[in-house]
């Protein structure tokens, strides 16, 4: 669902390690409107938008069978923050400058 309807390309955009430099990662958290599972999600999106150059690199993962994620109802809230970041888009939020 996240690669086909917001960020294709990517292949696993919910991995928890995420690496920035500084400078990029005061310019893009300060457009950052969710939280939960779909925080890093958005942080990836906005960086897209705003033309920065996004890299995966393969990192060892083991699967924990202890997970929190529930596939049905988690999904649905993705959507529908992915429909919020569709709306935050159109209206410009991830677009501004900050001087």
């Amino acid at each position: 669902m996240i690669r086909t309807l917001i960020l294709p390309g990517l292949h696993d955009t919910q991995c928890g390690f995420k690496c920035f430099r500084k400078e990029v990662a005061e310019d893009l958290f300060r457009f950052q409107t969710l939280d939960g599972w779909s925080f890093d999600i958005e942080v990836l999106f906005i960086a897209r938008r705003r033309g920065y150059r996004i890299v995966e690199v393969p990192i060892p993962w083991y699967f924990n069978p202890e997970s929190k994620l529930s596939v049905v109802k988690d999904s649905f809230h993705i959507g529908l923050d992915i429909l919020r970041m569709w709306r935050n888009a159109w209206k410009g939020v991830y677009d501004q400058q900050i001087s």
